[in-house]
């Protein structure tokens, strides 16, 4: 069984959730019933579970190129931008 200070330090060094799994288990084991570490494991282990979920998220959502304008559409676009100038003038 961890000690208080081995799950502390384990989760102050951050990515619980990237140890092998038996000592991820004997970890919230330890936080689920130790009185001592409950709260404020917890919560960590919680923010770091969120954290890692936006981040998943967020690579997830992000624009691939497949999304970038083509060249002719750029064409297009400075053109029209083009004749809008020389109308103007």
């Amino acid at each position: 069984m961890l000690r208080c200070k081995q799950v502390s330090d384990a989760l102050a060094k951050g990515k619980y959730y990237d140890l092998p799994l038996r000592e991820r288990i004997g970890l919230k084991t330890h936080v689920f019933l130790c009185v001592f570490c409950g709260r404020f494991n917890r919560f960590i282990m919680g923010m770091q579970d969120m954290t890692r979920s936006y981040l998943k998220h967020e690579q997830e959502d992000a624009p691939t190129a497949d999304l970038c304008l083509t060249h002719e559409a750029k064409s297009r676009i400075c053109e029209t931008v083009q004749r809008a100038k020389t109308s103007d003038s």
